[in-house]
């Protein structure tokens, strides 16, 4: 069944990308003007993400393969298979919560992360629109918390298919009935949950955090309602020069241009 799971994320990135692209064509939730050029920066920076994380990711599924061989942790507990995934699934989100947050606290950590929050508008392209050193520092919480919990192989491969599944459902520009996203969002990060992160209010921006789940943020207090009109963006980096690719890329080395 692992070796099933582990060939899964490429189908569920390709299949899950082009059916939320599609779905925002026919019934986009936001219909603004298109930035030229936007969705192309997007997918150039999605697509060297990808090359990082699959480069990355092996190391830490070797980290893993490590942890089970010495029946450290979960992976060493006598307990049912669907409970040590379960228990492993937990820590590591709550991890990426906790990363997630840190990096809006630590500057060098923002100044990477805001990339990500510089985006004019936020549908599916948006997704994977991370700066690629942050791309490659990402795992090393996770490897903290596979080491130290003891977090085998398996679990990994569940994660990250939720993980993808999430990642690409909460920044996509669509809209659920909204009986459905409140009923939702107490699980997981709804796109209209998550839209709130990207807004330019800072005490919007510094809330709802959580990745796969949202009871980080219920059990933290950083969980912000959902808002009827969010400005999105991030103030200082509007300017043509901050819109291009290089711009993009450089941006952790300069500093936002304040409006007069």
């Amino acid at each position: 069944m692992q070796e099933a799971l582990e060939r899964l994320p490429p189908v569920i990135l390709i299949v899950g990308f082009t059916g939320l692209w599609i779905w925002e064509w026919i019934a986009a939730a936001r219909s603004e003007p298109g930035e030229r050029g936007r969705k192309g920066r997007n997918l150039a920076l999605t697509a060297a993400n990808i090359v990082l994380s699959a480069s990355i990711g092996a190391a830490l599924v070797a980290a893993s393969v490590w942890v089970a061989q010495r029946h450290w942790g979960l992976a060493g507990a006598d307990w049912p298979s669907w409970l040590v995934v379960l228990l492993g699934v937990l820590a590591l989100d709550l991890t990426e919560y906790a990363r997630h947050r840190i990096t809006h606290r630590l500057p060098w950590l923002w100044r990477l992360h805001r990339v990500h929050h510089t985006d004019v508008q936020i549908d599916v392209t948006s997704s994977l629109r991370s700066h690629p050193i942050e791309q490659a520092l990402r795992p090393l919480f996770e490897l903290t918390t596979v080491i130290v919990a003891g977090i085998g192989p398996l679990t990994l491969a569940v994660l990250a298919l939720v993980q993808i599944a999430t990642l690409l459902f909460q920044h996509a520009n669509v809209a659920l009935p909204p009986a459905l996203d409140r009923y939702l969002a107490w699980i997981t990060p709804t796109p209209a949950y998550h839209l709130v992160h990207h807004s330019r209010q800072r005490t919007q921006t510094d809330s709802n955090y959580g990745a796969c789940l949202t009871i980080w943020d219920r059990m933290f207090g950083t969980l912000q309602p959902n808002a009827e009109k969010i400005d999105l963006g991030l103030d200082g980096f509007d300017a043509p020069r901050d819109r291009n690719l290089v711009g993009l890329l450089a941006n952790p080395w300069r500093d936002a241009v304040r409006s007069a």
